[in-house]
C-alpha cells in the first residue's frame, strides 16, 4: 500500500511540472518581440479645410498623405517594410509639377528635408541590428516633416489670402473725421481769407479812435474859448454900469 501511495504523488508532481512547463512556453509564444510591437504616433498636422480646393489638383501630395496615415500607428517591421515605397511617393513629390504658389525655395526646402527623412529610414531596413526604439524615432521625424509640409501650405495661403483682400478695390481704410484732410485744408483755407479782414478791421478801428480824440480835444478847446470871450463881455458890462 505504501509503495501504491509514492507512485500515485511520484505521478502527481509529474503532471504539476508538466503543466507548469506548457504554461511558461504559451506566454513565451504570447508576448511580442518589440520590433512587432505597434507604436502610436502623434497624428501629423492638416491642410485647413478651405484650402482644400487649392492642392486637390496635386495627385503626388494626396497619394503621400494618403499612405502616411498608416504611419501614425505602425509597429517598426511594417514601418521598415514600407518605407521603400514611403520613399518612392515622396520622391514622386519632388520630381512632380507642384501649384505655383508652391514654387518657394523655402517650401522646396521642406520638401528635400522630408524625402531624407524617408530615404533615412529605408536605409534602416537594410540593417539587421536595428532596434525597435530607434525605427519609432525615425517614423516620429517622418511625421513631423510631413506636418512641417502642410504647415508651409496653411502659411502660404493665408498670406495670398490677405494681400488680396488689401488689393481688392473695396478694400478702404476708415479716416476718421477730425483726421480729414480736405476738410482741414478747406478750414485752413478760410482762416487765412479771414485773416486780412480782422486786419483792416482792426486798423480801421484804430484810426477812429484817433480821429475822435483830436475832436473831442477840439470841441474842448472851442467851447473854452466861447466861455473867454463871455467872461469879458460881462466884465465890460459891469464897468458901463458903475
Amino acid at each position: 500500500m505504501r509503495g501504491m501511495k509514492f507512485i500515485y504523488y511520484g505521478v502527481f508532481m509529474v503532471l504539476i511540472c508538466s503543466c507548469n512547463g506548457k504554461n511558461k512556453t504559451t506566454k513565451d509564444v504570447i508576448k511580442k518581440p518589440e520590433s512587432s510591437r505597434i507604436k502610436k504616433h502623434t497624428p501629423t498636422s492638416k491642410i485647413k479645410t478651405k484650402f482644400q480646393i487649392d492642392i486637390d489638383s496635386w495627385t503626388e501630395y494626396e497619394n503621400l498623405s494618403t499612405f502616411l496615415q498608416q504611419y501614425t500607428s505602425i509597429s517598426p517591421n511594417d514601418a521598415l517594410n514600407n518605407s521603400r515605397e514611403l520613399n518612392d511617393i515622396t520622391k514622386s513629390i519632388i520630381d512632380s509639377v507642384k501649384p505655383k504658389f508652391l514654387e518657394t525655395d523655402a517650401f522646396n526646402a521642406r520638401i528635400n528635408l522630408l524625402y531624407n527623412e524617408t530615404l533615412r529610414l529605408y536605409d534602416m531596413s537594410s540593417i539587421s541590428a536595428i532596434k525597435a526604439n530607434e525605427v519609432n524615432d525615425q517614423v516620429a521625424n517622418i511625421l513631423n516633416a510631413f506636418s512641417s509640409v502642410n504647415s508651409k501650405i496653411n502659411t502660404i495661403l493665408t498670406q495670398n489670402e490677405l494681400e488680396k483682400d488689401i488689393t481688392e478695390p473695396d478694400f478702404k481704410r476708415d479716416i476718421p473725421e477730425n483726421l480729414d484732410i480736405n476738410s482741414y485744408n478747406s478750414s485752413k483755407t478760410q482762416i487765412n481769407k479771414n485773416l486780412p479782414t480782422v486786419k483792416s478791421q482792426k486798423r480801421t478801428k484804430s484810426k477812429f479812435t484817433k480821429n475822435s480824440k483830436q475832436n473831442l480835444m477840439l470841441e474842448e478847446e472851442f467851447l473854452q474859448q466861447k466861455r473867454t470871450k463871455k467872461l469879458r463881455f460881462s466884465k465890460k458890462n459891469k464897468k458901463k454900469e458903475n
